[in-house]
């Protein structure tokens, strides 16, 4: 007979009770029988867990379709490694979707998690979060957006007294917000949700939020714009003065770009402005040396002596934090590259949800196969609104 919680947790108190009297107890016998007591107050709670996790899987079930909003705001230092496959799109083409089935019969679709005795934890890769995402002004807004950028200023000129106040007015442009969706499915085996020691439906959930934000970064790094996000490290976005090219594509940036790109952003972005960059450029820049061809002397940077990762920051250049994001372009490939971008995000890019990352469970349509389905979806765009208040180096020629 199987027994329930209410007596699991009876027998437990039971055992407990025997095991303060053992504890008084200084004898070998005693010792034994506390051991003993020990072992199956361990067992018990291994139940007792089992039977929380499968009452909590079937009570979504039964409830159908259940929304569970988590806020992905950025992909956050425990995320996974990018499953972008895994995910779909709506770009003006019919919307497709992928299928991950996870079930018992094979260990990479998650059968491994039936074994008898385990940790009851995964181990997770580590991901970058989204510095774009960090950086930027973020806000949500339950429909389109239209949003009123000043894209020139009044201006104001000397007089003689007398004379008459020359027209001066500032000129303003829209920038139009809607929302892109991006959606996922994974199909779990009932097999699996009732067997596996681990919460891997909790696990599901969080790697869907962890996907929505890894696809969302790249889309802020190098999204076209069109039927998607605008991304930063693209030619042609930003005032064209905000530019520095290498001699071309095949030339790799110098400290002479990095100092001359810091120079072209207006002082008055300066105080809050931030590099963001490839892990790769990052690497270039740190090798460069003073001596002949840049392969000899002393490393032109100075700030290795205890510069550790703290808050994403990875190091400063003329004072301004250093981020890195795996999605920006890296320097090759014998075409023109935007390698490195900088200036104020904050006033430079923002991002408009329509939603947060939104989780339902379907327990209908793969149930004649024996599968409960996880869905979620996220909607959202991101544009630059003031192209004077970034910049970028170009591995390439104008």
């Amino acid at each position: 007979m199987s027994l329930t919680p209410e007596m699991l947790r009876e027998k437990r108190s039971q055992l407990v009770a025997a095991c303060e009297q053992y504890a008084e107890t200084a004898t070998p016998d005693a010792v034994k029988a506390f051991d003993a007591a020990e072992e199956e107050i361990r067992g018990i709670d291994a139940q007792l867990e089992n039977l929380s996790v499968r009452s909590r899987l079937d009570g979504m079930r039964n409830k159908g379709a259940q929304v569970v909003n988590r806020v992905a705001q950025s992909a956050g230092p425990n995320a996974i490694r990018s499953i972008a496959d895994q995910m779909m799109k709506r770009d003006g083409s019919e919307l497709t979707l992928d299928l991950r089935t996870l079930n018992i019969g094979t260990a990479t679709a998650g059968g491994n998690t039936t074994v008898t005795q385990q940790t009851g934890e995964f181990v997770k890769w580590l991901d970058w979060d989204n510095p774009i995402r960090q950086l930027a002004t973020t806000q949500m807004f339950p429909t389109n957006l239209d949003l009123p950028v000043i894209n020139g200023r009044t201006s104001v000129v000397a007089l003689n007294e007398g004379a008459a106040f020359t027209a001066s007015d500032m000129t303003i442009a829209k920038r139009s917000f809607s929302a892109y969706k991006a959606a996922a499915f994974t199909d779990i085996s009932d097999e699996l949700l009732n067997d596996s020691v681990v919460d891997i439906a909790a696990q599901v959930i969080e790697d869907h939020a962890r996907a929505h934000s890894k696809y969302r970064a790249e889309k802020h790094a190098v999204g076209s714009g069109s039927g998607q996000e605008e991304g930063i490290f693209r030619e042609g976005v930003w005032d064209s003065t905000n530019y520095v090219y290498t001699a071309g594509n095949t030339t790799v940036m110098e400290w002479t770009d990095v100092i001359s790109l810091y120079s072209k952003i207006r002082p008055g972005y300066i105080n809050n402005a931030s590099w963001v960059m490839n892990p790769v450029t990052w690497g270039q820049l740190l090798g460069k040396r003073d001596g002949a061809g840049g392969t000899a002397g002393k490393f032109i940077y100075d700030g290795m002596t205890g510069n550790f990762v703290q808050d994403g920051v990875v190091g400063r250049i003329f004072g301004r934090p250093v981020y890195l994001t795996e999605y920006a372009p890296t320097f090759g490939g014998g075409t023109d590259k935007v390698v490195i971008w900088f200036g104020d995000m904050q006033r430079a890019y923002r991002i408009v949800d329509r939603s947060n990352a939104t989780f339902r469970v379907n327990p209908y349509i793969a149930s004649l196969n024996g599968f409960v389905r996880y869905e979620s979806f996220m909607r959202s765009d991101a544009k630059i609104v003031d192209t004077y208040a970034g910049g970028c180096i170009v591995c390439g020629t104008v």
